[in-house]
């Protein structure tokens, strides 16, 4: 993390800001609990290593209140605040003099404003500088809020404060619309009933385990050595259809599709479902319209029906519950297969109350599955779903598509994977055919270039979206082979191992996707999926057999086997 703070943050005075966020900068009580006032939030400090004030590109303003330099003595308290979702929302550095560190640095979590209130002491703030800031300061942007002020206590300790807000939450801009309120905040469901939702958060955070963790930890070590990753399963599933049945049927289309792998290609193939928690879904819109009709999208059976009704659409937290007693059955189903389990780590409701503390390692686990994944729409560096991911010792993933640039992939890496550990974090890149060879190069040879130890897996499948003359969404068999030869390509050009494959399929004879030719009488046949077409088996099969030929040729030289 100290990678990414090389200088006291600078700022630029915008010529215009929000009334509320001119506020907030000059305001010269505890920035914390006002913040806590406006959010309705808990805020929690994750303290991060403080740099030496020395390595730092100075500051003008040590000398405001510690006088002319050079100041050996000096110590950093380097803090991120978060809210109860996990989201960052403020960076903070405080300067101090090493022998006051006893007088008011906190120690823990607890946030220095909260931990000085605490104290009694009385306390005096002189602002010295506001604006946005003029480079990225850890997670949060360029042109985030920001401000420096001193703070001189009545027990005669005086510190300085730089402190930059999150411009999610401390807007910028004065246009409507455009703050985290517009759409569905992060993704997550206006529940309508906050007292219901928190009770469902204490039962799931009582509840047992859905994965041990010694299965999540030996998935790790599995993706730690040379191995291909595929995973697969439905786009979304749903409650009615987690039968015995329709859970042997995807098993035995991955189990097949392994088989071809490594029997083709004599790599070792680790088998991951999008499985026993896949209930819910990010959507572009949160309005879905049907001729002059208005509902709330739908965003998987954990949140609200799919069935395009009024009272059907509505968000209700007991679904939340149902997705943790169907993803066990579904488990009860897998026992025995040698499959993984994953899904998207979408719903903050779901997923933190089911994060334990091991006993055995100390670590921070997610048990609602072995592998999780963080969306392309959810990946925002300052959001909360790359803060959930940061803190669980879980593999994880992060899907990519063609608008991440090198620095940013490089900053995801920075704040999953700051160790740079083997089996920990794998890249899903999804970019669509048209653009799959020469985004993933460039992404890897940024990556090779600094030696990242991370997986990098081609999904074919999201790029790839088209829409049939009849309004059914579909995708070609051809997008979906091109987007894999060009990632296949970038890989052989730029000396890494294809990590793997993320595919939507279905263990039944669907008509979802088709070969070249779209035909709405053909996807009429058996179009069952609740969000996003599937592969059937027939095709499934065909993909694995050109994965293993496409790693044959393109990774001769690349021992892939244990």
């Amino acid at each position: 993390m100290s990678a990414y703070l090389s200088a006291y943050p600078e700022f630029s005075e915008p010529p215009a800001l929000p009334s509320a966020t001119r506020m907030m900068l000059r305001n010269e009580g505890s920035t914390t609990v006002l913040l806590q006032s406006l959010m309705d939030s808990p805020l929690s400090a994750e303290v991060l290593p403080g740099p030496d004030p020395a390595t730092l590109r100075a500051s003008g303003h040590l000398t405001d209140v510690f006088g002319p330099g050079p100041h050996p003595d000096l110590r950093i308290r380097r803090s991120r605040l978060r809210d109860r979702t996990g989201a960052v929302v403020s960076e903070n550095l405080i300067t101090f003099r090493r022998a006051d560190a006893a007088h008011v640095i906190p120690g823990g979590d607890t946030p220095f404003g909260l931990h000085t209130r605490s104290l009694g002491l009385y306390e005096r703030r002189r602002i010295l500088a506001t604006g946005l800031t003029v480079e990225r300061f850890g997670l949060l942007p360029v042109g985030s809020p920001g401000r420096v002020y001193e703070i001189a206590f009545s027990n005669h300790v005086t510190v300085l404060v730089h402190e930059v807000f999150n411009p999610r939450f401390v807007t910028t801009t004065t246009e409507a619309g455009t703050g985290p309120s517009a759409g569905l905040p992060d993704h997550q469901p206006r529940w309508p009933d906050l007292r219901e939702t928190a009770h469902v958060r204490r039962v799931l955070a009582h509840a047992d385990p859905l994965v041990p963790m010694p299965e999540a930890r030996a998935l790790r070590t599995e993706l730690a050595g040379p191995s291909f990753l595929l995973q697969g399963g439905d786009c979304a599933e749903t409650f009615a259809d987690n039968t015995p049945r329709s859970v042997r049927n995807r098993v035995d289309v991955l189990r097949a599709m392994a088989e071809r792998i490594a029997g083709g290609s004599g790599a070792r193939v680790v088998t991951v479902g999008r499985i026993a928690g896949q209930y819910a879904k990010p959507r572009s819109s949160s309005v879905e319209r049907r001729g002059g009709t208005s509902l709330p999208s739908y965003l998987g059976d954990a949140v609200n029906a799919a069935a395009f009704t009024e009272a059907g659409r509505v968000p209700d937290p007991k679904n939340l519950l149902r997705a943790y007693r169907e993803s066990a059955k579904t488990l009860s189903f897998l026992a025995g297969s040698g499959i993984y389990t994953s899904h998207e780590a979408l719903l903050l409701d779901y997923e933190l109350p089911q994060v334990r503390t091991s006993p055995v390692d100390g670590a921070r686990w997610a048990h609602s599955g072995h592998m999780l994944w963080i969306g392309e729409r959810t990946r925002s560096l300052s959001g909360p779903h790359i803060g959930f991911a940061s803190g669980i010792a879980n593999p994880i993933a992060v899907k990519i598509g063609p608008g991440c640039t090198p620095d940013e992939l490089l900053a995801l890496h920075a704040v999953l994977n700051p160790d740079n550990v083997p089996g920990r974090l794998t890249f899903v890149l999804r970019m669509g055919r048209a653009l799959a060879y020469e985004r993933a190069r460039e992404l890897l040879t940024a990556a090779s270039t600094v030696g990242l130890a991370d997986r990098f897996v081609s999904d074919p499948m999201h790029g790839n979206g088209v829409t049939s003359p009849g309004g059914i969404k579909t995708r070609t068999m051809r997008a979906i082979e091109e987007e894999l030869r060009g990632f296949f390509t970038a890989c052989r050009e730029t000396g890494t191992p294809p990590g793997g494959v993320h595919l939507e399929l279905s263990g039944d004879d669907v008509t979802e996707c088709v070969d070249v030719d779209i035909d709405d009488t053909w996807l009429g046949r058996r179009y069952h999926t609740s969000c996003d077409p599937r592969l059937n088996p027939s095709q499934s099969l065909h993909l694995a057999d050109l994965i293993a030929t496409l790693l044959v040729t393109t990774t001769p030289a690349l021992s892939l086997t244990a």
